[in-house]
């Protein structure tokens, strides 16, 4: 929805979305959050597994948690101990840094799609709950999220303080 334009000595009046629309973009956004839940998996895996055959060809540890964004600490206990019994690929040490560095990216580049969703999906309930078009339990069933933290999420936010915008 487009922002409406400020008149001088009024206040902005918040258009709300019909009700069908406010449905189905609710129920839209639950499945590309479930989308990109997938994607943030896949991309963890192939980073996870990038990590351990770069340990196994002896990469130091400090260039591999560099490439990946992570601590030291994690690439260790966490990452490589999954991999134990994983046998040296013969890479070099630069092509193992490079693929870490690649699914870094995608891992990174999947959650910043899922941040953007989760304020999607807040702007709708905002939208839902304040104008009284859905209840919360409805809210809760569309957007596949216990009502408990709709309610939660929901403290301290206004009508005005969020923007629904429009999907192109």
């Amino acid at each position: 929805m487009a922002a409406q334009p400020l008149q001088a000595g009024r206040r902005r009046r918040f258009e709300p979305i019909d009700h069908d629309t406010l449905r189905r973009e609710l129920s839209l956004n639950r499945q590309h959050m479930a989308h990109a839940d997938s994607t943030i998996r896949s991309a963890l895996r192939l980073r996870n597994d990038s990590v351990a055959r770069a340990m196994a060809d002896g990469v130091p540890v400090a260039a591999i948690a560099e490439a990946a964004g992570v601590k030291k600490l994690e690439i260790r206990r966490r990452i490589a101990a999954g991999y134990t019994e994983l046998q040296p690929a013969g890479w070099p040490a630069q092509a193992h840094l490079r693929a870490v560095r690649g699914h870094a990216q995608d891992l990174a580049a999947a959650v910043g799609q899922k941040t953007g969703l989760e304020a999607r999906r807040r702007s709708l309930t905002v939208m839902a709950l304040k104008t009284g078009q859905l209840d919360l339990f409805e809210v809760a069933s569309l957007a596949a999220v216990p009502p408990e933290r709709i309610r939660k999420e929901m403290r301290g936010i206004t009508l005005r303080s969020v923007l629904v915008e429009e999907r192109a």
